[in-house]
């Protein structure tokens, strides 16, 4: 496995689905000896309801929120001794995920299968359906 995957993409969005898919994602580049991206996508359209609130007023919106996401996650990446990198991108989440993978030449993309919920479902349709099928490598979904 270790030739097999080299890099590998993991987005998080500060869902207990996407916490999931780090852990997974991390015991695989353990296993393959690969880096690690940690990609957090800030969508542009604003804060969804229920799922975080707007950004306080002189604070940097895509900053304020993904370290929002960043905190829920942090111990687990402290424990670890896989090689990762913190990306933050803003955009549509499908879209920045794809373009990243393509840029890096990801060998694979761990995501977690349900993000967002009924709401973000609705208005942005599942990220992890898309990136399925716009991906340049391969994709695990993770339930």
């Amino acid at each position: 496995m270790e030739k097999l995957i080299q890099k590998l993409i993991i987005p998080i969005d500060g869902s207990p689905s996407s916490a999931k898919a780090l852990e997974f994602g991390l015991a695989i580049a353990k296993a393959s000896n690969a880096k690690c991206y940690v990609v957090e996508v800030v969508e542009d359209f604003g804060p969804l309801p229920g799922y975080y609130d707007a950004a306080p007023a002189g604070k940097d919106r895509v900053k304020w929120i993904s370290e929002q996401r960043f905190e829920k996650i942090h111990p687990i990446l402290d424990e670890t001794s896989v090689k990762w990198e913190r990306v933050v991108l803003e955009g549509y989440p499908a879209e920045e995920i794809c373009k990243l993978a393509e840029k890096e030449k990801a060998d694979l993309i761990v995501i977690g299968s349900r993000g967002h919920g009924i709401l973000g479902r609705f208005i942005m349709g599942s990220v992890s359906d898309r990136v399925v099928h716009y991906a340049p490598c391969s994709v695990t979904v993770v339930r």
